[in-house]
């Protein structure tokens, strides 16, 4: 729950940023801290089978190139902006943590336990055997 709390504030932060009319001083140097960390933490919670490391590289890497593709489909159709640039980023974002939300692997929940303890296709064949 926590954890959604914390994605929620990043996505509302980020759409808070590209739709202020006047942003402070101050909270420019949020903006990219915003655009590359709401992308990696919504990615983060897809990846919840990896390690910890293994999930911080790989959404810091899925966050950089997800910015990056923004970016230059935005050049491409000559309509970058700042604003947009930002707004774009929010709006991938939004499905990706819904779609976090919903895929919530809960690992050490009694459900998943109990489907990995009866799961139909494991790897014993003894009943190759059986006659």
């Amino acid at each position: 729950m926590l954890s959604g709390a914390v994605g929620a504030v990043l996505l509302a932060g980020l759409v808070a940023m590209a739709l202020l009319p006047s942003v402070p001083a101050l909270a420019r140097p949020l903006a990219p801290a915003l655009a590359l960390g709401t992308p990696a933490f919504c990615l983060a919670r897809l990846l919840s089978r990896l390690d910890r490391t293994a999930r911080v590289v790989v959404a810091g890497i899925g966050a950089i190139v997800l910015n990056a593709a923004v970016a230059e489909v935005m050049l491409v159709c000559s309509i970058w902006s700042p604003r947009g640039g930002l707004s774009a980023v929010a709006a991938i974002c939004a499905p990706i943590a819904a779609l976090a939300i919903g895929h919530r692997n809960n690992d050490g929940s009694p459900e998943s336990r109990l489907l990995r303890e009866t799961d139909p296709d494991d790897d014993d064949e003894s009943w190759a055997f059986d006659r």
